[in-house]
């Protein structure tokens, strides 16, 4: 174990601290600083590490009971860092303008003030502390409300997550009309019941329309609850059904896609991890390959979402053993399982040195030096890193250059690379991409797999008409919108001989993900098409993917 008087006082927490401020740190490294010292066996940035991985996101709000529940953390050290944490979140309070209070209904009306004019029916939640601040607005379903998604588990999950006082719901009615329906009322009372089985307040439950609002709370002291239907749950009865385990909320915010396979019997499959993950191209690919999903970072939250909601019934292990994470820099390589293949697109920030004869000291500042790190400690059996064509000529192609030497000369492994782009595995768009292979067995002649004759579909069958391109414009983010004849547009294509444009139906066909794979009812238009423009088109992953595994098998694995 590396301890902390043996790593240099440039990087201790303290020094780092006193030198260049609390922006320089990771947070880790500042829980470092209160912890003050680790625990036998442990260094206070491993043990630090360790304590942020337990908690994730709701380390703000950590007791001093869970705290003292991690050995070596006794209960002076344990409200120590609780008042810490309690004092940053008053501080944060006060500070908050007055926009962020609600005080009464027409300050909660003025947060969502833009579903007055929704042509479909919303609910949205206003999650609020107890001194009325908001925590959180999150829109919990899209449709009607006697026919949608809704469900108590969906309204309180996330509160018990962020631990919420209370909860302000608002459902807009577009016909203009604010009275409530008979279901309006049956579904109002539910939640309310459920609130105080969570421990959550239901402050107010408002109607909205484009030129009133109406609180229907008071309309409810006569309503007899009668059998409430849930779509995703059918008849629900007993008020025991809504009990949620807290402990598991963080598994209900996106629903689960009932459409994604089963688990496969994967016994002795090649193990991988998911790096960079977005929304899951490399997982599908080396599923269908035969492979094992053991451990996945993302650090977006919309695209953890999409990743939530279509590969927790395929691989739930990953997300139960928490070996499902944001900030792959929060993370100690030693703490990831064992894996045999390291998978990843990742981030490409400019080098802060032109030079390569570095190693390891150049990668630091980028996320690739998070990779370098887990290959170090875990030396699994292949890697296939994925990244955009311009990586092999940037900076007169000194960047590829060191990645290169990195790997192979102070790593240790094998390297091939080639320009790949998914017109290449039948996908109606161009995309070309940087792909790079290399394996721990040096003496491994990998060969990356040849190109189809033929496209699989093309532009007409994506978008169901006669479309003037055989070949697609290549998925992008943003720049969205812009004319046909704009030479930045690459979303609206002739169709039937009308203008129309790309949506994430005919993304999702573009990229070449499986029927089965869907957004989350939640997710905007705007982000799935954000989270399309940055995710791999799947066909052409997966035949090197498979690739990849039958050359470990040939040589023994």
């Amino acid at each position: 174990m590396v301890k902390l008087k043996d790593i240099p006082k440039v990087d201790r927490p303290r020094e780092k601290f006193l030198e260049k401020g609390a922006d320089a740190l990771t947070k880790s490294e500042l829980l470092a600083i209160l912890l003050g010292s680790g625990i036998k066996g442990t260094n206070v940035k491993t043990l630090s590490q360790k304590i942020l991985r337990k908690f994730g996101d709701d380390f703000i709000n950590t007791t001093v009971d869970e705290l003292t529940q991690i050995s070596g953390i006794g209960k002076a050290k344990a409200l120590q860092i609780t008042s810490a944490l309690a004092l940053a979140r008053r501080i944060q309070d006060e500070q908050n303008n007055s926009d962020n209070l609600i005080l009464s209904a027409k300050d909660a009306i003025a947060i969502v003030s833009d579903l007055k004019d929704k042509k479909r029916e919303h609910l949205v939640c206003l999650y609020l502390n107890a001194r009325n601040s908001l925590l959180k607005k999150e829109t919990v379903s899209i449709g009607t409300l006697d026919k949608s998604l809704i469900h108590p588990r969906e309204i309180f999950a996330p509160g018990l997550k962020m631990h919420a006082a209370g909860v302000i719901l608002v459902h807009n009615h577009p016909s203009g009309d604010v009275a409530p329906s008979e279901q309006d009322k049956q579904v109002a009372k539910r939640i309310i019941e459920a609130g105080q089985l969570m421990g959550i307040n239901v402050i107010d439950f408002l109607i909205v329309a484009k030129n009133d609002s109406h609180s229907i709370l008071g309309e409810l002291h006569n309503t007899k609850l009668t059998n409430t239907e849930y779509v995703a749950e059918g008849a629900q009865s007993s008020l025991f059904d809504l009990l949620v385990d807290a402990n598991q909320a963080y598994f209900y915010d996106t629903n689960i896609n009932d459409e994604t396979p089963k688990p496969k019997n994967k016994k002795n499959a090649p193990r991988f991890i998911d790096l960079f993950a977005g929304i899951g191209g490399f997982h599908v690919a080396f599923h269908n390959a035969g492979a094992e999903c053991v451990f996945v970072s993302e650090w977006d939250e919309p695209a953890q979402k999409t990743y939530r909601h279509n590969f927790y019934k395929m691989s739930p292990e990953i997300f139960h053993s928490g070996n499902f994470i944001g900030d792959i820099t929060e993370v100690e390589p030693q703490d990831i399982p064992e894996f045999d293949i390291l998978t990843g697109g990742f981030p490409c920030q400019p080098f802060s040195q032109a030079g390569f004869k570095k190693g390891f000291g150049e990668m630091r500042g980028t996320l690739f030096f998070d990779i370098v790190k887990i290959i170090d400690e875990k030396k699994p059996k292949a890697f296939f890193l994925e990244n955009v064509r311009h990586l092999f000529k940037h900076d007169n192609g000194k960047t590829f250059e060191t990645i290169k030497k990195v790997l192979m000369e102070d790593l240790g492994y094998s390297f091939f690379y080639k320009i790949v782009k998914a017109s290449d595995f039948g996908m109606p768009q161009h995309r070309p991409r940087l792909f790079m292979v290399g394996f721990r067995d040096k003496t491994i002649d990998f060969k990356f797999p040849e190109p189809l004759k033929e496209l699989k579909y093309n532009m007409s069958d994506v978008l169901g008409g006669s479309c003037d391109k055989e070949v697609g414009f290549t998925l992008r983010v943003g720049g969205r919108g812009s004319k046909i004849t704009d030479r930045r547009n690459w979303d609206a294509y002739r169709v039937n001989g009308k203008i129309v444009r790309l949506g994430s139906k005919e993304g999702l066909k573009m990229q070449g993900f499986p029927e089965w794979f869907k957004f989350p009812p939640t997710l905007s238009e705007v982000q799935a098409m954000k989270q399309l423009g940055n995710s791999v088109a799947v066909p052409a992953i997966q035949a090197v993917a498979e690739e990849i595994v039958k050359t470990l098998k040939k040589h023994g694995r």
